[in-house]
């Protein structure tokens, strides 16, 4: 205990106490931003292990029945499990679902809900770090749908709309 001159119990100042929250509430503030920033690494990693988890699966579904899986254009969750059960338990990314994209122009995985910030992390990770080209793809800077097209682009398309 420290005591003034005259005997009596000094405690702290209001100016000390401000001070000593105001380092509290600054290193708390660069922790947290440090966390975010590896929860989002972790989410990005993820994501990148269970799309090449996906692209494996759909290799095999692929090598069994001479073509790629058909489901509709109504992101039916129930049918990409069922379709894919034997080779993956259909995985959910940090954002929401995955979902199998067919077309003329090609074979996509896309999830929707993902942040612009995240995607260029994992395009970085996966791709060319070019969101309009390549296998990761999103719209510029305001990410909310990222498609992989992981795929072999080459397997003709089997049209399950007919």
């Amino acid at each position: 205990m420290f005591f003034s001159k005259r005997k009596g119990f000094r405690g702290f100042t209001l100016i000390e106490l401000l001070v000593v929250v105001a380092i509290i509430g600054i290193l708390s503030s660069i922790v947290l931003a440090l966390l975010n920033n590896a929860r989002a690494k972790g989410r990005v990693a993820s994501v990148a292990q269970q799309l090449k988890e996906i692209n494996t699966a759909l290799y095999l579904y692929l090598d069994t029945n001479g073509n790629y899986p058909c489901f509709d254009h109504m992101w039916d969750d129930t049918t990409e499990k069922n379709q894919l059960a034997p080779y993956i338990s259909w995985p959910k990314s940090p954002w929401g679902n995955y979902h199998w994209e067919h077309a003329i122009s090609g074979f996509s995985i896309s999830v929707q809900g993902v942040p612009a910030t995240e995607a260029q992390m994992l395009d970085k990770i996966m791709d060319d770090n070019n969101g309009a080209t390549g296998i990761i793809l999103y719209p510029s800077n305001e990410a909310t749908r990222l498609e992989y097209k992981g795929m072999d682009q080459t397997i003709p398309l089997v049209d399950c709309h007919t």
